[in-house]
């Protein structure tokens, strides 16, 4: 890495990270606001691959559905009647655009609603979690930032055998075992010395949302970036790619967490 991208990542981090862990720990407007620029900035990224393989996604619709889910969090929750009405508008809009590669068009434009904007906005969803909102949201951003970390670390200077090389060529089997390893040592340090109202099935349930779909969520992106002949997204964050490039990994984990603790916890 040159020193200019080494530069970049550093004033990146440093004025990212401290404005992010505010968001979390003040929530409420604050969060949810730093969520919805990611979730914009994400569909940009998405739309400017997409452009260069003449496909020309509704930024329009997914806008509007992407307001739409902002204002879900001060009025009614998401539910089927819109999401069918936003499909249906849609299918209907394209009739009309008069545009080439409709289907691919279409395609990618309920992607991006789900992907990017459902997906991402069940951040939202958890940190609005009434008692353990602010705690699990911590937990899941710092193990996400642990898995990526170890598994860049380890892989890149001791992996040898390629775990997907035709998605991702590399990412190691060491890098992966050792972003998993990672995961479950902090979640079992914290949810044993810290957190202590759990069993140890809580860190072994987290550690596979966290480390083994939020891998799989790398994964997805690194495929989508494949058929598009891109290496990041963007270049938004000056030395970490674009914003999808950062938030690939809790694209899957985090709609998987609130199911988790909706379902499984009940909270």
């Amino acid at each position: 890495m040159d020193n200019n991208k080494k530069q970049s990542r550093v004033i990146v981090n440093v004025l990212g990270i401290p404005l992010l862990l505010s968001a979390i720990y003040f929530g409420g407007i604050y969060f949810q606001c730093l969520i919805f620029v990611a979730i914009v900035m994400s569909t940009f990224e998405l739309n400017a691959m997409c452009i260069k393989q003449d496909i020309q996604i509704q930024l329009f619709s997914i806008f509007l559905f992407n307001s739409y889910l902002f204002l879900t969090h001060f009025i009614d929750p998401l539910n089927m009647e819109v999401l069918i009405l936003f499909l249906i508008f849609i299918l209907s809009f394209e009739v009309f655009r008069n545009k080439t590669n409709p289907i691919e068009n279409i395609a990618i434009t309920i992607l991006a609603m789900i992907w990017i904007g459902i997906f991402m906005n069940c951040l939202v969803i958890i940190r609005n979690m009434i008692e353990i909102g602010i705690e699990m949201t911590f937990v899941m951003f710092l193990s996400v930032w642990i898995c990526d970390s170890a598994a860049f670390i380890f892989g890149s200077k001791f992996g040898k055998s390629k775990i997907l090389p035709n998605i991702s060529p590399n990412k190691t089997w060491l890098g992966t075992i050792s972003g998993i390893l990672s995961v479950f040592c902090l979640l079992f340090i914290y949810f044993t010395f810290i957190n202590k109202n759990q069993t140890i099935l809580f860190p072994i349930a987290l550690t596979l949302i966290f480390a083994i779909i939020g891998q799989i969520g790398d994964f997805v992106e690194s495929m989508i970036k494949r058929q598009f002949q891109v290496k990041d997204s963007g270049t938004s964050l000056r030395g970490h790619g674009g914003f999808l490039d950062r938030m690939d990994s809790l694209m899957l984990a985090a709609p998987t967490f609130y199911l988790f603790l909706k379902y499984i916890v009940v909270v």
